[in-house]
């Protein structure tokens, strides 16, 4: 697999001011053929394994499943072209928690607007770097039509009324029991984020994003990763916790797959305790962190 940071025509430059200025950006062109192929290959076998009861139980965001029992996604994971970028963006130092197959059948509802950080105890939270990045290799070109992600750029760093309506991926929001929830709904100044299948959305775990409806009659699935990016800088308590989620979740990975991803295992050796998480920020803090940003 080549280990080329992207093509020449690339400004990595201009993607990490983009990730740290509105929350996302877009690395074209991050999986080859081959890899594609076969992490299509692995995530359609997980999702045929599903049942018609557990689709319903994520009717809004698609299915979620975690990367557990699914090794095969490790050269996807750990993928050195993309590491090699993000090194160059300035989020080097990742380490890797787990990643979820999110396929959304057709045709299917709107995914509710959500953010994801789990670390807003951690001073990182509050600054240019957050304690966690997504990123979103997508195996199907995407549009409006079958469920593109849409993004609020800049919300990982202000208030919004979003942060007041609950947190992700409870049981009702997830199957979409209320239609008339505001979490649905389109917001001033949100984007459409479409791409090309190989294509890579790397986000700010702390930017709301959701997606449009899947009215077609096709899958729409991408790979979500969960990063930590410059990992030995953030506070021995979420370390801690990234380490022992790590490792409990993928302990049956093999030894093969795990030697893909080698630079991405936690490995912290304190004595910290792993805490609760916390997926709410702190308003004063983050209205107070905006100011200082005008």
């Amino acid at each position: 697999m080549s280990t080329d940071i992207a093509p020449a025509a690339l400004d990595l430059g201009l993607k990490a001011r983009q990730l740290i200025g509105e929350g996302y950006c877009v690395l074209e062109g991050m999986l080859d053929a081959g890899t594609l192929r076969h992490t299509r290959e692995v995530a359609m076998t997980a999702v045929r394994g599903l049942s018609e009861e557990q689709l319903e139980a994520t009717r809004s965001p698609g299915t979620l499943i975690n990367s557990n029992d699914h090794p095969g996604l490790a050269e996807c994971v750990g993928n050195p072209k993309a590491l090699a970028a993000l090194e160059a963006m300035g989020f080097g130092g990742s380490r890797f928690w787990k990643a979820v197959i999110i396929s959304k059948p057709g045709p299917s509802p709107r995914l509710y607007w959500h953010q994801d950080c789990m670390w807003w105890d951690d001073p990182r939270a509050y600054s240019d770097y957050s304690p966690m990045i997504f990123l979103m290799y997508y195996l199907d070109d995407t549009s409006r039509e079958n469920g593109c992600l849409r993004l609020l750029p800049g919300s990982h760093r202000r208030w919004h009324e979003l942060h007041e309506m609950g947190t992700a991926h409870t049981r009702d929001i997830n199957r979409m029991e209320d239609e008339h929830d505001p979490r649905f709904a389109d917001y001033p100044g949100e984007v459409d984020v479409p791409v090309r299948a190989g294509d890579l959305v790397v986000g700010d775990a702390r930017t709301f994003h959701a997606t449009h409806a899947n009215t077609t009659g096709e899958y729409r699935t991408v790979i979500t990763i969960w990063f930590h990016p410059l990992f030995e800088d953030l506070q021995e308590a979420t370390q801690s916790w990234i380490h022992d989620a790590f490792h409990h979740q993928h302990a049956g990975w093999p030894a093969e797959a795990l030697d893909k991803i080698g630079p991405l295992i936690p490995d912290y050796r304190g004595s910290v305790e792993p805490p609760d998480f916390n997926r709410q920020p702190d308003r004063a803090r983050l209205e107070q962190a905006s100011a200082e940003l005008a």
